[in-house]
């Protein structure tokens, strides 16, 4: 099988990971008669929209299984969305979809509350530039990619909307992308730091942040 194009659980590790009346649902379906379904995704609390990986995720699990998913995106990355408000819809054949929900709402939510704290962080002191230390706080890699990226999606917002410093860099090498400083994280992030010590109008001197 080739690589698997997305940084969540493998088709292999997936079914080990998901709750499991959604893997007995499946097999149900499976036996009985498959259909279309669309499933719309909310959240109970207002949070800013960072969906890009749990949407790349289960577009690559649908891929491994031979099958093409429908998503409307209802929001652009950054949307603050309202509680109860769908994100979007994901329209696809009910045997692929239904076991998939688990580790998709668990690779949106998170980030997507992450991107709400991280904006007000960076709107309360815009001048402040900001260092994901996710790496040594999370439980595991998994939930420190989705911290880090939902980090730099609230500070891309702050930066747009308020012209905020924002999350300039965090600690690895892992989650560097998603931040303007790349490799080199530390140098970046202690430089970007003097600036803002040193620099009254440090917001305009900070690239913008790309991911």
């Amino acid at each position: 099988m080739a690589k698997f194009a997305s940084s969540g659980p493998t088709p292999e590790t997936q079914p080990s990971l998901t709750d499991a009346y959604f893997k007995h649902t499946r097999n149900i379906v499976r036996a009985n008669g498959d259909c279309e379904v669309t499933y719309a995704v909310f959240m109970r609390r207002p949070v800013t929209f960072a969906g890009r990986l749990a949407i790349e995720w289960i577009t690559a699990m649908a891929a491994a299984r031979g099958a093409s998913l429908n998503i409307e995106q209802l929001y652009v990355e950054g949307a603050w969305i309202g509680a109860g408000e769908p994100m979007c819809y994901i329209t696809g054949p009910f045997s692929v979809l239904v076991d998939l929900e688990t580790i998709f709402l668990q690779r949106l939510g998170p980030a997507c509350v992450a991107a709400y704290n991280a904006y007000n962080m960076c709107m309360e002191l815009p001048k402040v530039a900001f260092l994901a230390m996710d790496a040594r706080h999370c439980a595991g890699s998994e939930m420190a990619e989705l911290m880090a990226y939902g980090a730099s999606v609230g500070a891309a917002k702050a930066r747009a909307k308020a012209n905020a410093v924002g999350f300039v860099g965090c600690a690895t090498d892992a989650t560097a992308h998603f931040f303007w400083s790349g490799k080199g994280r530390w140098y970046d992030a202690a430089r970007a730091d003097r600036i803002c010590r040193f620099n009254s109008s440090c917001s305009r001197n900070v690239p913008s942040n790309n991911s």
